[in-house]
């Protein structure tokens, strides 16, 4: 299933791209999805921690973090998820920045145009199946030539899943210790 986050804190904004995406097929072959939606970077960020993403679409003009900051914090918490940039009114130089320093995959103006948007989210897909495709083509010849062993690349192939499941910590009695969600978090 793929899971889509949007960002923005005009919530009816987030909440427009949610029916978007929803009513709308996005590719013909997609598989179920889910769409979160914050009003905030931060809450944002603290979900994301415990979340796999896809794609998010963020806003470029919020208070407190610019999408761009935003994106560049998601990047580092989630590498592969495809990052789009909505703005109706970005400087040229925020956008540069969020193009070549975090890379995201497209910024998109607003209002934006449907088809416009549901294409960018259609190959920014796409393009992330690719990655991940090939990513596991270069283990596989990873694990023939034996740079890597099998419980290497389950372990990997474990986090890319569902991130933080291979970083499980023990009591002294071998039960699991479970810390408290960040999502749960006042």
């Amino acid at each position: 299933m793929y899971r889509f986050l949007l960002v923005d804190d005009e919530i009816n904004v987030s909440k427009a791209l949610r029916r978007l995406l929803v009513n709308n097929a996005i590719m013909p072959h997609l598989p179920a999805f889910k769409v979160t939606i914050h009003d905030s970077p931060e809450r944002a960020l603290c979900w994301a921690a415990d979340h796999k993403v896809d794609v998010v679409i963020s806003d470029y003009r919020m208070p407190v973090m610019d999408g761009v900051t935003f994106l560049t914090r998601m990047k580092e918490l989630q590498p592969d998820t495809a990052l789009l940039l909505l703005s109706a009114n970005a400087d040229m130089e925020g956008v540069t920045r969020a193009i070549n320093d975090v890379g995201i995959f497209r910024f998109l103006s607003k209002p934006w145009n449907d088809s416009q948007l549901k294409g960018a989210v259609a190959d920014a897909l796409k393009s992330q199946a690719l990655l991940l495709e090939n990513r596991r083509l270069a283990d596989e010849v990873r694990l023939q030539r034996g740079v890597i062993s099998k419980h290497e690349l389950e372990l990997k192939r474990l986090e890319e899943t569902s991130p933080g499941i291979t970083r499980v910590r023990w009591s002294d009695d071998g039960g699991v210790l479970l810390e408290p969600s960040s999502s749960n978090r006042g």
